[in-house]
Parts: structure tokens; sequence; C-alpha cells
């Protein structure tokens, strides 16, 4: 989504499902997999569940974002009071500014937030109001909750280990996985027009099915997750032969993670399911397809190249 893009009232709930799919991604990414996210099939007032995998603890959470702030500077969260039903969920509330949150996050519990916010009535029903500015420190009442979007996954207990650790453990390439199928769901959500699916259960090739609303098409994607480092730049992506049914509609889509700069490439692959066989070799179960992310030496695969920024309006 784009800084100058305006949303108005229509608008609101593609609004907030952007500013949860930048959360959720922000929390995979900096937890490194470590956090996972459920997402409910029937919305009763929990927009997640995350499951931290180090221990096992499930964690309620609810997102409120805005997007733009108000003529003070300060980012103003108002929810009804029925909307709150779990005193012990989390509560993130944030900025969404441009491709990104805000650099600072509010965390709190639900319990915090309706002692700390202004209560007032509109119409019979109660509203809960919390105002803070976009710098750290002060007196703010809600300071000492506010934390940098960079360490948003340290306030549920999950901030990626060290280099060093990760090199003793090896390299987690189904984190690295689920990391790259948040990111390819947080750049979707962005784009407006598109309604987001999930499989269940997941067993077939599409991963991900998108539909642009102004049309009816559909577009389905299986995402691979391609890792890369200053030790290894040549990988391969597989696809399990069984599984796997081309169609017209379906897509693979290959993201480039730098893991010694802990981001994505700028560039992803989107390859139509038919084009596939004509690009890779089969090894056993598995069609290969070989490639080095990062890099433009392999001429076969460029026509396919998109720029992530660009993949919501390249789909569907």
């Amino acid at each position: 989504m784009e800084g100058d893009v305006r949303w108005h009232h229509s608008q609101t709930l593609a609004a907030g499902q952007v500013a949860e799919f930048k959360v959720w991604a922000e929390l995979v990414r900096q937890s490194g997999g470590r956090l996972h996210v459920f997402l409910p099939l029937r919305d009763v007032g929990i927009d997640a569940v995350l499951h931290r995998l180090t221990d096992g603890v499930y964690l309620p959470v609810q997102v409120k974002g805005r997007m733009s702030l108000t003529d003070s500077g300060q980012v103003h969260i108002t929810v009804t009071a029925s909307s709150l039903v779990d005193d012990d969920a989390t509560i993130v509330a944030t900025l969404v500014d441009g491709p990104s949150l805000g650099p600072l996050v509010l965390v709190l519990s639900e319990a915090d937030f309706k002692r700390l916010a202004v209560h007032n009535e509109v119409g019979g029903r109660e509203y809960l109001t919390a105002a803070f500015q976009m710098h750290p420190g002060g007196e703010s009442r809600w300071a000492p909750f506010l934390v940098p979007r960079e360490r948003l996954a340290d306030r549920f207990g999950a901030a990626t280990a060290s280099l060093a650790l990760e090199e003793q453990l090896g390299v987690d390439r189904g984190a690295e996985g689920f990391i790259g199928e948040a990111e390819v769901i947080r750049r979707l959500a962005e784009t407006e027009g598109l309604a987001l699916f999930r499989p269940f259960p997941d067993l077939e090739t599409v991963e991900v099915l998108v539909r642009r609303s102004s049309t009816g098409r559909f577009a389905g994607l299986q995402v691979k997750t391609s890792g890369f480092d200053s030790s290894h730049s040549e990988e391969r992506v597989y696809l399990r032969r069984s599984s796997f049914r081309p169609a017209a509609s379906t897509f693979i889509c290959v993201l480039g993670w730098d893991r010694d700069a802990g981001r994505f490439a700028e560039t992803c692959l989107l390859i139509p399911s038919l084009d596939i066989a004509g690009l890779t070799r089969v090894e056993n179960e598995w069609m290969v397809l070989e490639l080095e992310p990062g890099s433009p030496s392999h001429r076969r695969l460029d026509q396919y190249r998109v720029s992530l920024a660009s993949l919501g309006a390249s789909v569907g």
C-alpha cells in the first residue's frame, strides 16, 4: 500500500486487514518462525492466536490500526467496549505508515487498555480511546507500553535467536518457508480489491488463494522461500510431484531470503505452474528448480521476475 492512498469509510475493514497482516508478518520475521499465527475461522473478537513454539504457549491477540496521524501528531485508537472480550488478550495498536508499521507500537493487555483508556458513551454505546505519540519516553500513561517496531516480537517472548545460535542449530528451512508465506500474504493484503483464502487442510498445490473483487478472477499460489547467505548462494526449490497439479490459474511464487541481512530480496519469481515442467528436473519424488537467489545469472527465469512490492498487482 502506498503512502498517499486515502482510506475512506467503506475501506475500514480492508484497512484493518492490512494492519493485521503487517503485524503478523513482523512477528513471524522477527521471531524467525518461533511465533506461529493462527487466524480465526469465525471472528468472535480475537484477531489471531500466536503459538510460541519455544514453550507451546498460546497467546490471543487483537490488532488495532490507524492509517494516519491526527493534526497533533498522535495515533488515536478508538474501540467499542463490547469488542474487548478477554482481559488477558494482548492488544497491538499501531500506525500503518506506507509499507511499514509505525516506528513505535503500543502493546498491552486488554485489561490495561480498559484501565487507561478514555471512556465515552455515544448513542448508548461505550467507546474506549487511546492517544499516543510516535516518539519514545515522556510522561504519557501509554509510554511504558510503547515498543520499537523492530522489537515487537520481544513483547511476546520470541525474539530472533542470535546468529551464533542459528549456526549451531543449522538452518531451519521450515521456519524460512513460514516467513516467506507470511510475507506473501502481507504483500497481497496491502493490495486493495484482493480477498485472501487459505486451504483447510493444506493438502494441495495452492497454499494461498487470491480473488480479485473487480473481476471475480481467482489465482492460486504455492509459496517457496529460497534462503541464501555469504557462504551459500546456489539453492534448490523442491516441488512434490504427487501433489502438484498445474493449472492456468496456479502460480509458484519464489522469494529470496537474505539470511545475513534478515530481509527479503527486492524481486521474486512468479512462475505459471504450467511452465514448471520445462524448468525443473525430476529427482525421485521431487521436481527440482535450481536458482541463485539475489542474482540475475539464471537468465531462463528472468521472464518470471517481478518486484516484491508489485506482487499484489501481478497476481489476479
